[in-house]
């Protein structure tokens, strides 16, 4: 898997906002790196949502 697969299995919704903000939200389980990597990967911008949800699992989805 590649980074960008990595980050975006984490990511519940992503919307860019006004003055160049990022608005992103997480799911509830998402570990503790994936902030570190969404800062670098969208920059000092960054502006983080509280969770809404779990992750589905992969057995569930399908």
């Amino acid at each position: 898997m590649n980074e960008n697969r990595i980050l975006s299995e984490w990511v519940a919704s992503i919307e860019r906002g006004d003055c160049g903000f990022t608005y992103v939200r997480f799911y509830a389980d998402a570990p503790s790196w994936v902030r570190n990597e969404a800062i670098n990967r969208f920059g000092k911008g960054t502006v983080f949502l509280p969770p809404r949800q779990k992750r589905m699992a992969e057995s569930a989805a399908a």
